[in-house]
């Protein structure tokens, strides 16, 4: 069966396109998966990158949804690109800009929903809203929802320093995918290459952020094989409960000690361990300079070990 991924905001130049087409060419190439990527942007950034690049193997789709019908006909055509896709492939990638003319029942078709900003206030706070909107998707108590991915991009060294997803309240249960770093970089690479292919920053960022994405898929098919029938508010990934008491302006993992709850604080804690006992992890993440809100999720994974 397809992992089947959607990368959204209803915000453009937030990296969706960067993001879809790296992605699915680092399933396709560094993990060896039938990849399908889905560019349903009118603008077909992410499927003009794929066709143009040295190519892969991926299968790329631009498709068109007919939001001027209004009613049900975007979602309808989009559940049926999505299902052709995925009965040939194993990994799906959908690039879309959201709209209110698509109806949100459609992230249930998906996994798992990755929503890229930038951290910024301004940014944040639209982000915040999308999410506040469409909680009940990520909130259902009688479907399985996706997961739900927050992946920061083009952030900035400076950036990295401040806890802007401490400080911004956030209405629904999420995951934080390590931040994929501002760099000419991926304007460079545009039609041209891959960031997983780049020797800076910027390309380590990326290919961190995709291991994440992998992990993320690893433990939701490990919760399907062992609760195949069972419909979920959505897995559980540790993710902070936004209905917790006490939670509401927390960040993800604040609410849980699980060595699972953060996929973010997992690749940045296996670093620290791999030169340090753990006892020290928390310090050698400050020489690191790692932002307080990683050293947080960090250290609450190290604490429930020892």
């Amino acid at each position: 069966m397809a992992y089947k991924i959607l990368v959204t905001s209803q915000k453009g130049g937030v990296g969706k396109s960067t993001v879809s087409a790296n992605l699915a060419a680092f399933f396709r190439r560094r993990m060896a998966l039938e990849t399908t990527l889905i560019d349903w942007d009118s603008h077909g950034s992410s499927s003009t990158w794929l066709k143009q690049a040295p190519q892969l193997g991926v299968v790329v789709l631009h498709e068109h949804l007919p939001l001027d019908k209004g009613g049900n006909r975007p979602i309808l055509e989009a559940r049926l690109h999505l299902r052709r896709a995925a009965s040939c492939s194993e990994i799906v990638v959908c690039d879309l800009t959201w709209s209110d003319a698509i109806a949100a029942e459609l992230m249930f078709e998906f996994d798992l929903v990755i929503v890229p900003t930038s951290v910024s206030e301004i940014e944040m706070a639209t982000t915040a809203g999308f999410l506040s909107r469409h909680r009940w998707v990520f909130d259902s108590a009688t479907l399985r929802s996706p997961t739900l991915l927050l992946c920061p991009t083009r952030v900035t060294v400076e950036q990295l320093e401040k806890d802007v997803f401490s400080m911004q309240r956030f209405p629904v249960s999420f995951m934080l995918a390590p931040p994929v770093l501002e760099s000419q970089t991926a304007r460079d690479l545009f039609q041209r290459g891959y960031l997983m292919d780049a020797r800076n920053d910027c390309g380590q960022s990326f290919l961190e952020f995709a291991r994440a994405v992998c992990e993320a898929r690893d433990i939701s098919m490990r919760e399907k094989e062992s609760q195949p029938k069972r419909h979920a508010v959505g897995p559980v990934l540790g993710r902070r409960n936004s209905s917790a008491p006490g939670t509401g302006s927390g960040i993800l993992g604040q609410a849980s000690a699980s060595p699972q709850h953060s996929v973010l604080g997992q690749h940045r804690q296996r670093k620290v361990l791999e030169k340090e006992p753990a006892s020290l992890a928390a310090r050698s993440m400050t020489a690191l300079g790692i932002p307080q809100f990683l050293r947080r999720m960090a250290r609450s994974s190290v604490d429930s070990k020892l």
